[in-house]
């Protein structure tokens, strides 16, 4: 999909159609904008076409006159939403280490992120939609990959020095998209969307051009904050008796180690195809068990989600604990690159749960209570090595903690989306060229 490739669709049913005309056009335009109100309400898997005919005030015969079902709707969205992302970076001035550059790159990121906050329902699903096996996957990609070369073909016109292009347009998308990702879903501390694109406008004004006068970071109007910010980690929710451990104790080691198959499986699972299009049958038949099996030990899918939300934030506040630690500025990066390895296998194991508490695809207050801990203790580590520093800029810690989070959390994955895909040895010199550049030039 691009600006200039758009969705196929019937023409006999379509807004230009002589025989629907004015009035087609706008039932298409009722069922696409009812549709997107109620991805956001209750979710894409959650909403049904019955209840978007209902809502629409249409019969469900009328509604597959104009689409064959849901899946057809949300690449319409898909669809207007990226025109908007391509028109806006059509319209991107040049870039490089001067103030016109700078403002460039802040309009830039401004427009995106209202872009992003008008289609946010379509936006902050789109990674668990795609998981299922469904005619959006290869329509996204499609996308991004248009979106990239088009970023890509911006900074290969700029000065940009150090980076390859292709990469550093990947790295950008990636952190913008996450960043835009933990606005939508109020993971930014009360930040407002303002101060956020101030911030990682900043932030990547240095990472693309390192060689930037602090004279010119300054010439942004950004609010930091007062004196150093300390992000609070919230206690841990009571998991008593939920946990893997919890369920086994006292029981032979042969129930300890059918526990631990089934924790593994849904995790791999809920890794593949999100935790919504994840069935118990999915998950016994990856670990060769019975269904029955499942039962003696979890009430149902949502009962194994806490117990494998409980592993992963235990290993989120270890993780945590140990990025305290290092040095980031360091020029031996053994011990960060150690790190960026364990991180990175930890986000590819548990990306299922994660997302299951980011995307809101389940309610359960256990594991949003414990995402709410693996992320903050997260930030915290960072904010309290970022204010170690000084800066002669504008800068504040919470929001370049969130940017961290940003860039261990997508760019690794974002890295083997490419084409060809990074190593993995290349792709933590590109996440130790983004700490390092974003994060601690101009120090003073």
């Amino acid at each position: 999909m691009s600006d200039t490739t758009p969705i196929t669709r019937r023409a006999s049913y379509g807004p230009s159609s002589p025989d629907v005309g004015s009035r087609g056009a706008n039932t298409r335009t009722k069922i696409v904008d009812v549709s997107l109100e109620l991805f956001g309400r209750v979710g894409f898997f959650n909403t049904s076409v019955d209840a978007i005919a209902k809502e629409a005030d249409i019969s469900r015969a009328t509604l597959y006159q104009y689409f064959p079902g849901k899946d057809e709707i949300f690449l319409e969205l898909l669809d207007v939403c990226g025109r908007a992302l391509f028109r806006v970076a059509r319209r991107i001035g040049p870039l490089g280490p001067t103030k016109v550059g700078f403002d460039n790159l802040n309009w830039w990121l401004g427009e995106w992120s209202w872009v992003f906050d008008r289609y946010s329902t379509m936006f902050v699903q789109w990674t668990s939609v795609a998981m299922a096996d469904t005619s959006v996957r290869p329509q996204i990609d499609t996308f991004m990959s248009g979106y990239t070369r088009m970023v890509t073909a911006r900074l290969e016109q700029s000065e940009l020095q150090g980076m390859e292009p292709r990469v550093a347009s990947m790295a950008m998308i990636a952190i913008v998209h996450r960043i835009n990702l933990f606005l939508a879903t109020d993971r930014t501390y009360g930040r407002d969307t303002q101060a956020v694109v101030d911030s990682l406008s900043v932030y990547l004004q240095l990472l693309l051009f390192p060689e930037t006068p602090s004279s010119v970071l300054n010439s942004i109007p950004l609010e930091t904050p007062p004196e150093d910010p300390v992000i609070e980690v919230p206690p841990l929710p009571s998991t008593a008796g939920l946990s893997a451990a919890d369920r086994t104790a006292n029981l032979s080691k042969r129930a300890v180690n059918t526990v631990r198959t089934l924790v593994d499986a849904g995790a791999t699972q809920f890794q593949l195809k999100g935790y919504h299009r994840t069935s118990v049958d999915d998950i016994v038949e990856q670990a060769g068990l019975a269904r029955g099996t499942f039962y003696k030990y979890f009430s149902e899918k949502q009962d194994l989600l806490v117990a494998i939300s409980i592993e992963g934030t235990e290993q989120a506040i270890d993780h945590a604990a140990r990025l305290s630690k290092i040095d980031l500025t360091d020029p031996d990066t053994t011990e960060l690159r150690a790190w960026i390895s364990s991180f990175t296998a930890f986000m590819t194991r548990y990306s299922g749960s994660i997302g299951a508490w980011t995307e809101k695809t389940t309610d359960n207050d256990v594991v949003t209570q414990l995402g709410i801990c693996g992320q903050a203790a997260m930030d915290s580590a960072m904010v309290a090595d970022l204010i170690t520093r000084k800066r002669d800029y504008p800068f504040d810690p919470v929001v370049a903690a969130i940017i961290f989070r940003s860039l261990v959390a997508r760019i690794p994955q974002a890295a083997q989306e490419l084409s060809p895909p990074l190593s993995d040895e290349a792709t933590a010199d590109l996440l130790i060229d983004c700490i390092r550049r974003g994060f601690f030039t101009h120090l003073t």
